[in-house]
């Protein structure tokens, strides 16, 4: 028997194939092995008023490239998958909240969670001491005798500052109407006190004294041959009293509401400049509210005033409606006012 030789045939366009996959290879591996990624903007912002285990707290990422998240809160709870999530801690610490984006970008920051808010001490309110009768323009003297108080801090329901830091202090009310006297002590503001006094009007001026002609002396001497004549009273000029005109610009006004949203300063100061209490707000759509909804809705969220519109009373100037273009943010999301 004779051995038949074999042959082995390669096609070359196999070959040609598999050699420029196999480069290709060689090639990603490579880009990807000695590639560095950019993760300079990876990180995150903390949203929230207070920190405590009452409270739901907000984490979003900052870096628009994202396309992958994974959140560890590092208190053992599962990891959240979203850019923008909301985690409530259920003990009082400090934790290490991590975020790792596209699986290879990490961003850590620490966040301390408090205990529970702390109740309100009736012992711990101060007392505010001030006169019965209070009108425009007089000076009035408002005292604190509490015997734990250190430092104070005093608001008379007129402007949106500080009026005092005294122990005891003198002040002029420049317009009538309810005001909220705030004080504040050894800077504690879960214990302030307040006062709701009523300021009146300045008293209105006397009257001066009719003018009288006396009697000529010779119509005395004469008075049994020539007849009296009578005496003609001049009535005083009376002088109308005018009333303060209430001064509040759009801006102002602007402040005021986002002062009440953080709690900063109360309603009850801002409707000073109203006409009447409870005037109508108008959306940046034209539909009517009442102011009582506007203060509902802005207090404790994050607010956004594009807009504002007052329509004033052309003798006073105090405010009888406003038209706003405002949304409000509780969460994750915004709404239209």
């Amino acid at each position: 028997m004779h051995n038949k030789s074999i042959k082995t045939h390669f096609d070359r366009n196999v070959f040609l194939t598999f050699l420029v996959l196999l480069i290709g290879g060689l090639s990603l591996f490579s880009f990807k092995l000695n590639r560095k990624v950019d993760c300079s903007g990876v990180g995150f912002d903390i949203i929230s008023s207070s920190y405590t285990i009452d409270d739901l707290i907000e984490f979003k990422s900052t870096d628009a490239s994202g396309v992958d998240w994974s959140w560890d809160f590092g208190d053992d709870s599962t990891p959240m998958f979203r850019s923008g999530v909301v985690h409530q801690f259920k003990e009082p610490g400090t934790y290490k909240v991590t975020l790792e984006m596209n699986g290879q970008c990490v961003a850590t920051k620490e966040v301390v969670i408090a205990k529970r808010r702390i109740l309100i001490s009736p012992k711990l309110i101060p007392t505010i001491n001030y006169p019965k009768n209070i009108r425009v323009g007089d000076e009035v003297v408002f005292s604190n005798d509490s015997p734990f108080a250190e430092s104070w801090q005093w608001s008379f329901g007129e402007t949106m500052r500080i009026d005092g830091t005294a122990k005891e202090e003198t002040y002029s009310f420049k317009r009538p109407g309810e005001k909220t006297v705030l004080l504040v002590v050894n800077g504690d503001n879960r214990h302030e006190a307040k006062q709701r006094i009523t300021v009146l009007p300045a008293k209105k001026k006397k009257k001066k004294k009719p003018v009288t002609y006396k009697a000529d002396p010779i119509e005395t001497v004469l008075k049994d041959q020539i007849d009296k004549k009578p005496v003609e009273e001049v009535k005083p000029t009376e002088v109308p009293e005018e009333t303060p005109r209430i001064e509040v610009s759009s801006e102002e006004m602007r402040q005021m509401l986002m002062g009440y949203s953080v709690r900063t300063i109360d309603d009850i100061a801002i409707r000073n400049y109203f006409c009447y209490t409870s005037i109508p707000v108008f959306n940046k759509n034209g539909a009517r509210k009442t102011v009582n909804q506007l203060f509902r809705d802005i207090r404790d969220v994050k607010i956004e005033l594009k807009d504002l519109k007052l329509v004033r009373d052309s003798k006073t100037g105090c405010i009888k409606s406003m038209t706003v273009d405002l949304r409000t943010k509780k969460g994750l999301f915004w709404k239209n006012f």
